[in-house]
């Protein structure tokens, strides 16, 4: 109001300078100093106003943890065939081709689906030994690895015995798993998103607030499998054909640890 006042006075202060002939120091008055008086009292009003109403929002952080495990349903299981040294890398080819042809038919036999069974390393290398500090040739190697999908877990004992009976002599590698892995995340980040936003209720509750806007998210995804059989690699060099009993191998359960961060502004 008080500015409101001086501009509707303004007009008749000049004049009034203007036609009184005021003195130099009233004009620099009434054209500077109280101009710059009214400035500096709105911004006086202002820092008092600040000071009953801080502009600072208040923020709370708040977490949400869900863990599910649930039994894997597909195992999965590298395994493969190593010739050993042949004479020549022909030799050790048609080896590796008839021994893993059996394997292959052994498997599939076990409800395992074409589309299931997939090469997953294969090498043709010469061999060779040192004497005297000089390298002699001993023929030729040649090894191939399948990774094989086994729809039912509780078969993969059975599957891993088919193929050592037929002639497979090396398994490096034996997992089991859940192969809906985005359903069970999904599940278990709705859950910990409630738990979350129950407990920014609670706290601001606590805090005589109300929430309001969510300004921040953040998410961690913790897996845990207690379903691996092992990896590093099993030899059963010279078991093929030697009537392998099935094997005992557990599935576990598949673990996932959902964590989410949220954070909100109170009002």
């Amino acid at each position: 109001m008080t500015y409101a006042l001086y501009c509707e006075l303004s007009p008749f202060l000049f004049i009034l300078m203007a036609t009184t002939k005021a003195s130099a120091i009233s004009r620099v008055f009434f054209a500077v100093t109280f101009p710059t008086a009214i400035v500096l009292g709105f911004f006086y009003l202002g820092g008092k106003y600040m000071e009953a109403h801080p502009w600072a929002p208040v923020y709370i952080s708040v977490q949400g943890e869900t863990k599910i495990a649930e039994k894997p349903d597909i195992a999965k299981v590298t395994l493969g065939v190593q010739t050993g040294r042949r004479e020549t890398s022909k030799e050790a080819m048609r080896t590796l081709q008839q021994t893993m042809s059996g394997v292959v038919i052994a498997v599939r036999t076990l409800e395992v689906k074409d589309a299931d069974v997939q090469t997953s390393g294969f090498s043709l290398y010469p061999a060779y030994d040192w004497r005297d500090g000089e390298q002699i040739p001993r023929g030729y190697e040649a090894s191939q690895n399948l990774t094989i999908i086994v729809r039912n877990p509780e078969n993969v004992g059975d599957v891993i015995s088919a193929a050592i009976e037929s002639g497979a002599n090396n398994v490096s590698d034996i997992s089991f798993l859940k192969e809906d892995l985005a359903g069970l995340r999904d599940q278990a980040r709705r859950e910990s998103i409630a738990k979350a936003r129950e407990q920014a209720k609670r706290l601001a509750d606590e805090l005589g607030m109300r929430v309001g806007d969510m300004t921040g998210y953040s998410e961690d995804v913790l897996s845990f499998s207690d379903s691996a059989y092992g990896k590093g690699g099993y030899d059963y060099g010279g078991m093929g054909g030697g009537g392998a009993e099935s094997l005992p191998i557990p599935s576990g359960e598949q673990e996932f640890t959902v964590r989410v961060f949220l954070t909100y502004k109170l009002k």
